[in-house]
């Protein structure tokens, strides 16, 4: 039968090397972040350009009310059925930030403004009378099975 032995060395280790029964891992210093990775850009296609700036349901509808020249907030509001005045308000100022409309403040009462078109505005014309034409199509010839319950 085998005994173990504990071997003792013949001169004293130093404190830093000698065996301690629950000694602590050494500490590791930690090593510095790496600077975030942005992923590479995607390209994107001028589709969707186009439609993050038409985004949302009322856009459309709101340039088609502005063809016929400036209009007060209130008109668009009711022109435009079933939008709240809080979405209006957030649809017309992100089409301010894109350029799409500007705000006529009248000099006589600063809290009434007409909206209306801008240059950039303006060439949406096609677009959107391309969606009124196809809408038309839609409605003569529709292109859900009636029987499904979904037109």
């Amino acid at each position: 039968m085998a005994t173990a032995i504990a071997l003792r060395p013949a001169f004293p280790l130093p404190p830093r090397l000698a065996p301690t029964p629950l000694a602590p891992a050494p500490r590791v210093a930690a090593l510095p972040a790496l600077p975030a990775r942005r992923p590479a850009p995607v390209p994107r296609t001028p589709v969707e350009v186009a439609l993050d700036v038409l985004d949302g349901r009322y856009k459309p509808l709101i340039v088609w009310h502005l063809f016929w020249g400036p209009r007060p907030f209130c008109e668009l509001m009711r022109l435009t059925a079933g939008i709240s005045k809080k979405t209006l308000r957030r649809e017309l100022g992100e089409m301010d930030r894109y350029g799409l409309v500007r705000r006529e403040v009248h000099p006589h009462d600063g809290r009434r403004a007409n909206y209306a078109l801008t240059p950039v505005g303006e060439s949406l014309k096609p677009v959107v009378g391309a969606l009124y034409q196809w809408g038309l199509h839609v409605m003569k010839h529709p292109l859900v099975d009636e029987r499904a319950g979904l037109s």
